[in-house]
């Protein structure tokens, strides 16, 4: 039992005690621990390449932060505890690196940090290098100065104790399961007589004209500034995808930009308003070397090979196929409303100049149009008068079927509503999927398409379907290659120029003659002893269109239908 003065002993002991608990309390509150950032202390990005790194504290953060990052990237909280360093790091980021990052995690507690050492690789399809084992690296003071004026290149098909090595390249595509098969290669370079034989490419040079420096450098490491530095040279193909031509090399530099990353014809280039090329030689800086034989002694711009719709000058590039005639590329029809360079498969601003691949079967003939034909910038050309493919429409079908085949609209009918109606709905392009008017006055509409036909093949009867396209004057009859009317792309672009041709191919013909009889049969007699034609009495009267399809080459009748019209 405790008596009451134990009791309040007890009390006063308490009442002592307690603000010592409170004061310490209180003390433990205001020096509580910072923010621990507790995320690793290494990370490695690539440029190009999207890149995320986690934070994470031991307490709830209110602000984060990070520098100094690279360009591309940047800070910003996924939770209570967590943060994230994201984006893709930038051209060129790569040369600072490796960066130290102050990371930062803020609280009412106060601020935490930590050090962040982060790696920026180059970027993973950029540019290799190497050197020859015999590049020197330290001080080579003999034989000579100049011999020590060491130069890395690339050397195609070089001889070594006369025998010619030729170079080839082949590009393969994974056919699966690992099977790699071969779909394109340089023509013509493991000719001993072409000039990529024992070409040379420098690369870079060690400075050596003057006396030897005492040490010899050694090759600087890569770097993005050396991306603008002539010499070297870089090689060039005029298109990708074309064997034709071969590559050429760009020794000067005329934009200060990289000539490997620039297209070969940056549109509105006050330094190359035809495109990366100029006179061509055999010795650096030319400014173009190794040029095909066909262009030696000219100045070669093969960026306006895309255009070709004339013979070469000092500003653009042309070439005829071997019976003489200079076919136009695609782009021969520039949009008279943009930019030098614009109007070309190389623009990347708008895609109305570059090639069309098909994810479908054709569903016409002219379709054709769309296939490449290994030239720079060519596909089948249904769309010029020069056009040696326009033979295709008579040739081929999307479907199996008889040689003749009856009901189909002759190409020299008069009757232009049928055309009208024909062209009517078709789509200009597989990327804008934008259709043929009906009616209207433009150029462009369907309306003044059909009776442009109409007109030409009123005095001038076209003998097959491909004459659509090769009759002279025709293509551009029916729709002018220029014009008030907009959009300009549907009367320059190639792709859109052969609208006429894929509406009418596979539901034309010109070997048929259809002809409509209209018939009215009438039942009734004559009055007794009447035999004037004038005074028989109609008592019925039916109405039929006899349609007959007839061969004109051999008159044979091939097909023939009777409609009852209803009236």
């Amino acid at each position: 039992m405790i008596s009451a003065r134990a009791n309040s002993d007890l009390l006063c002991s308490l009442r002592r005690l307690l603000p010592l608990v409170l004061v310490l309390g209180t003390a433990t509150m205001v020096h509580a621990a910072k923010p621990k950032i507790t995320s690793a202390p290494t990370a490695t990005g690539q440029v190009g390449v999207a890149f995320a790194y986690s934070l994470s504290a031991d307490q709830t953060i209110i602000s984060w932060g990070a520098a100094p990052l690279p360009a591309g990237l940047s800070v910003s909280a996924t939770g209570p505890t967590t943060a994230s360093i994201s984006g893709t790091p930038a051209w060129g980021t790569d040369a600072s690196s490796p960066y130290s990052v102050t990371l930062s995690a803020t609280n009412g507690n106060g601020t935490g940090t930590a050090t962040l050492t982060l790696t920026i690789l180059p970027p993973p399809t950029a540019f290799v290098g190497f050197r020859l084992p015999d590049f020197p690296a330290g001080a080579t003071p003999t034989p000579t100065p100049a011999a020590n004026d060491s130069r890395l290149m690339l050397q195609m098909g070089a001889a070594q104790t006369g025998t010619a090595h030729p170079f080839n390249a082949t590009l393969e595509v994974d056919a699966g399961g690992g099977t790699w098969v071969p779909y394109n290669r340089f023509i013509g370079i493991n000719d001993t007589a072409s000039w990529i034989t024992n070409a040379r490419l420098p690369v870079r040079d060690l400075p050596g004209s003057a006396a030897a420096p005492t040490p010899y450098p050694s090759p600087p490491a890569f770097s993005t500034a050396q991306l603008t530095v002539s010499p070297p040279g870089v090689y060039m193909k005029a298109d990708p995808r074309s064997t034709r031509f071969g590559i050429f090399q760009m020794d000067t530099n005329p934009t200060g930009n990289s000539r490997i990353i620039n297209s070969i014809w940056p549109s509105g280039s006050a330094a190359l308003a035809n495109g990366y090329g100029g006179n061509v030689s055999t010795t650096f800086p030319a400014p173009v070397e190794h040029a095909p034989q066909r262009f030696a002694g000219t100045n070669y711009f093969p960026a306006t090979l895309c255009i070709n719709n004339a013979a070469s000058t000092s500003t653009r590039t042309g070439y005829a196929d071997e019976d003489g005639i200079i076919r136009p590329a695609d782009a021969a029809y520039p949009d008279p409303s943009v930019t030098t360079g614009s109007s070309t498969p190389f623009y990347t601003a708008d895609l109305a100049y570059h090639p069309i691949i098909l994810n479908r079967p054709f569903r016409n003939v002219a379709e054709l149009g769309y296939a490449f034909r290994d030239l720079p910038w060519k596909t089948l050309d249904l769309f010029t008068q020069n056009s040696a493919d326009a033979g295709l429409l008579d040739v081929f079908s999307i479907t199996d079927e008889p040689a003749m085949t009856a009901g189909r609209v002759n190409l020299n009918t008069q009757q232009a509503p049928v055309l009208q109606s024909i062209l009517a709905g078709t789509i200009w392009d597989e990327i804008s999927s934008s259709t043929v008017t009906m009616s209207g006055a433009s150029a462009q509409s369907a309306a003044t398409m059909a009776a442009n036909i109409t007109s030409a093949t009123s005095t001038n009867s076209l003998t097959n379907k491909s004459s659509i396209i090769t009759a002279a004057g025709l293509s551009t009859t029916i729709l002018p290659a220029t014009s008030p009317d907009t959009p300009h792309d549907n009367q320059t672009v190639k792709a859109r120029r052969e609208v006429v041709p894929r509406a009418i191919s596979s539901v034309s013909q010109t070997r048929v003659w259809n002809l409509l009889i209209d018939v009215v049969a009438q039942s009734g007699r004559y009055p007794p002893g009447e035999t004037d034609p004038k005074k028989f009495i109609v008592e019925g009267e039916q109405h039929y269109w006899v349609h007959v399809a007839i061969d004109r080459f051999t008159g044979q009748v091939i097909d023939r239908q009777v409609e009852v019209v209803k009236e």
